[in-house]
């Protein structure tokens, strides 16, 4: 009995002595810290000295921010859930203050007010589109990895005349195609999105398509991982709700985007976000059924690990780079692996995003195209007249900036405790989402 305690005594001093160490060191480092915040008041990120560097932590702080201002401008949502009645909720962020309304499920559109602007949305039926289509359209146009920056959006469809002034379809039978990444980042997603929901609408009515592939950061946001969103979208978001209901399949965004593809093919033209690796092809999954499986994914049902892969993985199609670059687990695609994949899927060419490259030109003797240069180049990719063309589309897309503002981590304001308390369940919330998405 005696020996029992002592062993006790032994481990338990020893620990709580290195806990106690731990937390001294913890609250000296957090009173020689800063936080930094946006304009708007919204912290956006703890600033730790270690030695002569400083660590960063920002794992989205913007559950929490000091008296807070927003422009008249900024909005984020709406946001339209679907109640246990099926009634309809509509919030909205605007003018630093949430609102609300109530609608039947019955309605086709709905309208809200910010100031003495009336903006009006469609809520068109849900359906999962075609994805293969063999006859082409006399035009298309190819855009991805906008990331929420509606602005640089609504200007490029305008110069390639996609949308009028107006900002309405303007592109006949013709088709738009979005190759992923419209969300995170920017601070206009919900605009992004909601538009291109209207588009969609307005196309089909004159004939033409909007095909939206999600990519990457579409994946995230519908898992609830919220750590590459603006934080002044997310403080915005979680006055309303939680992140992860927010995209949830009980809104509609959510479960609009739960039914777009990952992959599409028209005439033989392969898009997907990443791009299709050999080890994917190697795995002679159909483009039907690679589509099927992520939509399986998003209703919980069961997948085969070699589809899970395919849709989600690092040679997956939304987050394989390889060919534009190589890392020690994926290798640059070879010349011949590109021949192959072509051949697997009947196509002629395979155009992707997601990999940033400096200007839009043909890969591996014009049988790839990565589109993704709209931060460093005015060029968007066209396919008219039966031919894949390079145009400029005269504009560049600008990087987000806030003007940032710090003052030093004081232990008398509780704001500054809720940013710790936020700070652990964020971390908490985001490693609890299962991996891969």
């Amino acid at each position: 009995m005696k020996k029992s305690k002592k062993i006790r005594v032994f481990i338990f001093y020893p620990v709580l002595g290195i806990i106690l160490i731990m937390l001294t060191l913890i609250i000296y480092k957090l009173n020689q810290s800063s936080v930094f915040f946006s304009e708007n008041g919204v912290y956006t990120s703890l600033q730790v000295p270690i030695k002569e560097k400083f660590i960063d932590i920002n794992i989205n702080l913007s559950g929490t921010a000091d008296s807070t201002s927003f422009t008249k401008d900024f909005m984020e949502g709406p946001i339209v859930t679907y109640n246990k009645n099926q009634d309809i909720s509509v919030d909205w962020f605007y003018n630093g203050t949430v609102h609300h309304k109530n609608y039947s499920n019955t309605i086709k559109n709905f309208s809200i007010h910010t100031g003495d602007k009336q903006l009006n949305f469609m809520l068109p039926n849900i359906n999962k589109p075609v994805t293969e289509i063999n006859n082409t359209p006399n035009k298309i146009v190819f855009i991805s990895d906008i990331h929420g920056d509606h602005t640089y959006m609504d200007c490029m469809l305008k110069n390639l005349n996609v949308i009028n002034s107006e900002g309405n379809w303007n592109f006949n039978k013709n088709h738009l195609v979005i190759a992923g990444d419209m969300v995170d980042r920017g601070n206009e997603v919900s605009k992004v999105l909601w538009k291109i929901v209207a588009l969609s609408e307005q196309a089909r009515a004159a004939g033409g398509m909007v095909h939206y592939l999600i990519g990457n950061h579409e994946q995230y946001i519908l898992k609830g991982n919220f750590s590459r969103v603006d934080p002044l979208n997310l403080y915005a978001i979680e006055q309303m709700m939680s992140f992860k209901d927010a995209y949830s399949d009980k809104t509609y965004l959510g479960k609009w985007l739960r039914t777009r593809p990952v992959i599409v093919k028209i005439g033989s033209m392969i898009i997907t976000h990443g791009g299709i690796s050999p080890d994917t092809a190697n795995k002679n999954f159909s483009l039907q059924q690679i589509n099927q499986a992520m939509w399986d994914y998003w209703e919980n049902k069961s997948i085969d690990d070699s589809l899970k892969e395919v849709i989600l993985g690092k040679t997956g199609v939304t987050q394989y780079r390889g060919y534009v670059r190589q890392n020690d687990e994926v290798k640059k695609a070879t010349p011949q692996q590109i021949d192959t994949i072509l051949e697997t899927y009947n196509g002629s060419q395979i155009i992707v995003g997601h990999t940033n490259v400096p200007k839009i030109k043909p890969l591996y003797d014009g049988k790839v195209y990565d589109i993704n240069a709209i931060e460093t180049s005015s060029e968007a990719l066209v396919f008219e007249k039966g031919t894949l063309k390079v145009v400029d589309t005269g504009i560049l897309k600008q990087e987000n900036t806030y003007n940032m503002y710090q003052r030093d981590f004081s232990f008398g304001k509780i704001n500054d405790w809720k940013m710790i308390t936020s700070t652990i369940g964020n971390i908490i919330r985001l490693s609890s989402i299962s991996h891969p998405y």
